[in-house]
């Protein structure tokens, strides 16, 4: 079975919500890390190792709709497989975000009894071939500020069985990291809760890009350091590298691109003129080796 086939089928809870009042990053990898294993005890599969995940939002999820999501295999426009996943708010029949988990252990040629169809081009990205050889970089990350410190809790991986190689974290707690460290980030571009709030302003992510790197184990110590690498006349796209500081790996990058949304309307705002003029010197001036 190749799918798509309906692996998520819930409701998005109010406490997802996040100050933006729509579901929150990190409870949307929660659903695809859910639906990765539906799809896979349904489809009569062993859970596969991936090396990225391109999440695309398409339209808010608010707290109390009624959500259902499907997975199934496809071929990407290099000739790699991924599980693409399609979430929709059900109530409204609207989709509100796409997933595809890249698989670098299976090829076009062992699924070849198979019509894989191709990925929708609503989940490939805006811009550019979907990202991901399973090779992080990044010289000179130690120089970057500092937007997250904390703890792996024990709740924040999968079971030993349910990945080849051990236990993976969960992107619900990797998602938590990046949410959690976003209003540093921000802050470092100028743009703080106070700004935000004097406007009336919220911020909403558009597109995700994860890579995965060394896997941590609970109670590491891990922290985030953030650079911005571009910016559009609506959008900021930051880069995350999340670092474990027991051994000095990295535990992924994440990239995010995200706009500012108008709280009342909700529609995305222009970035002010100013705030993109000094965005365009931070990037021109950041390190460009990652």
């Amino acid at each position: 079975m190749i799918g798509p086939i309906e692996t998520i089928r819930d409701s998005a809870k109010c406490w997802e919500c996040d100050e933006n009042d729509h579901i929150n990053i990190a409870f949307y990898g929660a659903r695809f890390d859910s639906a990765v294993r539906a799809f896979l005890v349904q489809a009569g599969w062993q859970v596969p190792h991936r090396w990225m995940r391109l999440i695309r939002f398409h339209s808010e999820l608010r707290g109390g709709e009624p959500v259902h999501g499907t997975s199934g295999l496809v071929q990407l426009p290099d000739g790699r497989v991924a599980i693409e996943h399609r979430l929709h708010a059900s109530a409204r029949q609207v989709l509100s975000a796409t997933a595809l988990d890249v698989l670098p252990d299976v090829e076009r040629a062992d699924l070849s009894a198979f019509d894989l169809p191709m990925a929708g081009q609503d989940a490939l990205p805006r811009s550019a071939a979907v990202p991901g050889n399973g090779v992080l970089h990044g010289e000179g990350v130690e120089a970057l500020p500092q937007t997250y410190c904390g703890t792996l809790p024990p709740h924040a991986f999968g079971a030993p069985t349910e990945s080849v190689g051990g236990a993976m974290l969960l992107d619900q707690q990797l998602l938590r990291i990046v949410s959690d460290g976003a209003t540093h980030a921000w802050g470092h571009a100028g743009v703080d809760d106070e700004w935000l709030r004097q406007r009336s302003w919220g911020r909403a992510a558009v597109q995700l890009e994860i890579t995965y790197g060394a896997r941590p184990q609970a109670g590491d110590v891990v922290a985030m350091r953030t650079a911005i690498v571009a910016s559009s006349a609506k959008t900021i796209s930051y880069q995350h590298f999340i670092l474990n500081l027991m051994n000095d790996t990295q535990i992924a990058q994440v990239r995010v691109t995200s706009l500012m949304l108008d709280l009342a309307t909700r529609r995305a705002m222009p970035l002010p003129a100013d705030l993109r003029a000094r965005l365009e010197g931070m990037v021109a001036g950041g390190q460009r080796s990652y």
